[in-house]
């Protein structure tokens, strides 16, 4: 999630889409802010492949919020690193 000034603040994974359904949110009526996982967590975009694959092992995440120029600008995802590793490249357009 990306305030008004551009700053990333947090971010929605699926994991916390399905946690809100579980606790019975109608998401209609729930705001990003209520579900998001504040804990800011995102890469730089000089992060290596190995430490973001890491992250995303450690927190489980399915997409990875990239840095750059002090801005979210994209995620990368599990596939996209699994590509990346095997070196079949990112197929990021920055």
């Amino acid at each position: 999630m990306i305030e008004d000034q551009g700053k990333f603040i947090g971010f929605i994974s699926e994991f916390d889409v399905l946690g809100a359904i579980e606790a019975g949110k109608q998401l209609d009526k729930t705001s990003a802010r209520d579900i998001m996982n504040p804990a800011h967590i995102a890469v730089h975009e000089s992060t290596s492949i190995t430490d973001a694959i890491r992250l995303m092992k450690e927190k489980n995440l399915l997409h990875l919020p990239v840095e750059k120029n002090g801005k979210v600008t994209y995620s990368v995802t599990r596939h996209d690193l699994l590509r990346a590793r095997i070196g079949l490249g990112l197929d990021i357009e920055s």
